[in-house]
């Protein structure tokens, strides 16, 4: 499963608009991913680590409507210097960073019609 995780992250990373693209268990954790080439993190691995957290509690938080609004797509939150993109995947969370100019519906249809190469 990690060499799929993996694979999906390398097809999401070589899209330009894209920062950063991981995995993260149900706990937050980081199970695979990476930042883009050349890109600076805009935050430490403190900071990234409480926001992993924050996303995998609202996207645990928001399947308790599933049944009656129907499962969520994905969430994305635009600030001013990023937009972060959420996926359920499986039993994990996808975890998306773009350019702040990204067009977010088009984008985050493009991940989802992203599918690794079995090998």
């Amino acid at each position: 499963m990690s060499d799929e995780l993996r694979q999906k992250c390398e097809l999401i990373l070589k899209e330009p608009e894209i920062r950063f693209a991981g995995f993260l268990d149900m706990m937050g954790n980081l199970i695979v991913g990476s930042f883009s080439d050349g890109i600076k993190p805009l935050k430490n691995e403190e900071e990234r680590k409480k926001m992993f957290i924050e996303a995998v509690l609202r996207i645990r938080t928001r399947q308790d409507f599933d049944e009656r609004l129907g499962p969520v797509e994905y969430a994305a939150a635009r600030r001013k210097n990023v937009v972060t993109f959420t996926f359920l995947y499986g039993d994990n969370v996808l975890f998306v960073s773009a350019e702040p100019n990204v067009d977010i519906d088009k984008t985050a249809k493009k991940i989802m019609s992203l599918n690794p190469v079995s090998s």
